[in-house]
């Protein structure tokens, strides 16, 4: 879990586009299908809600990311797909950001 990998996420406004973009595995494959939960990454760091997380270019961390710039991980933006969707890891989440993660996906969900 909380590989960076690319996915054709699709676009907010038209479910039937999207780009191919950096995205967080926030579960493991589970079910007949083996789906895996995805969180949205972006670089539009103008639209940060309480849910995100940023991922800074200038922390020593950020080179494992696989990341090329400051994002944003958009922790509410979420997606089922089974893993013949998802194109390659790119990097990995930092250690120091997992438990930011997991604090924000309880945010999320209004769990406890």
């Amino acid at each position: 879990m909380y590989q960076i990998v690319k996915f054709t996420f699709p676009f907010a406004s038209d479910f039937e586009k999207g780009k191919p973009r950096p995205s967080l595995v926030l579960s493991p494959a589970f079910g007949t299908y083996k789906q895996i939960i995805l969180a949205y990454i972006t670089t539009k760091l103008d639209d940060q809600i309480e849910t995100d997380i940023f991922v800074d270019s200038t922390k020593p961390y950020f080179p494992k990311t696989g990341l090329r710039i400051s994002s944003l991980l958009k922790i509410h933006r979420v997606i089922t797909v089974t893993p013949k969707d998802i194109g390659p890891t790119i990097g990995n989440l930092p250690e120091e950001l997992i438990s930011e993660v997991q604090i924000k996906l309880k945010k999320v969900f209004v769990l406890k």
